[in-house]
């Protein structure tokens, strides 16, 4: 299983399946209660605000694959 690491806040590690599961993670970080579809369009629209780059947010991969791009998040492993 490989591992990531989060660079977003501050730095987190963990291990998954894929990097999309670093949704899951995130919303348990800010304990939102939004349904997934609405944190992840909201966490794209603040990662954009942080760092003026693009992200998508169509699906859990979409964000991840855009945060990977943007260097918010790595595989380590």
């Amino acid at each position: 299983m490989p591992e990531y690491r989060l660079t977003y806040g501050y730095d987190q590690d963990f291990f998954a399946q894929g990097a999309g599961e670093v949704v899951p993670i995130l919303q348990e970080r800010r304990k939102s209660s939004e349904d997934e579809g609405s944190f992840i369009r909201r966490a794209a629209l603040e990662m954009c605000e942080w760092n003026g780059k693009n992200y998508y947010f169509h699906s859990r991969d979409a964000l991840a694959e855009s945060m990977i791009r943007n260097g918010l998040l790595e595989v380590i492993d």
